[in-house]
């Protein structure tokens, strides 16, 4: 039998980690220099949240509809035609993961780099 090399708490956090991304981090810091209400700061971010949940929901409609492994793929594979499904795996892989990845690296370093 084969070992799991992470543990449930590992992966949680590296999940939630690049769902939310460095922006929570960088752009609060902007808004607060911009804006002065922390009511309509506040007000913002809910904004932001509920639009974030109808994503969300729309894309758990979408799962339950076309439900077959591929996420974006399969959903447009099946509803416009397979060269967007593909097109949009590119896109993604290339844009999507690696870019918020270097994003995030070059965010830490400037953090990092500021606070020695």
């Amino acid at each position: 039998m084969s070992e799991n090399k992470f543990k449930y708490v590992t992966v949680t956090a590296v999940i939630v980690a690049n769902m939310v991304g460095t922006g929570v981090f960088t752009s609060l810091g902007f808004q607060l220099l911009d804006i002065t209400s922390g009511f309509a700061l506040f007000f913002l971010w809910v904004l932001g949240g509920l639009t974030a949940l109808c994503g969300a929901i729309s894309y758990a409609e979408l799962g339950a509809t076309l439900p077959r492994s591929g996420g974006e793929y399969n959903f447009l594979s099946q509803i416009y035609h397979p060269a967007a499904g593909f097109v949009s795996g590119w896109i993604s892989m290339s844009v999507g993961f690696a870019a918020p990845t270097a994003l995030a690296a070059m965010t830490f370093s400037a953090y990092l780099t500021s606070s020695l």
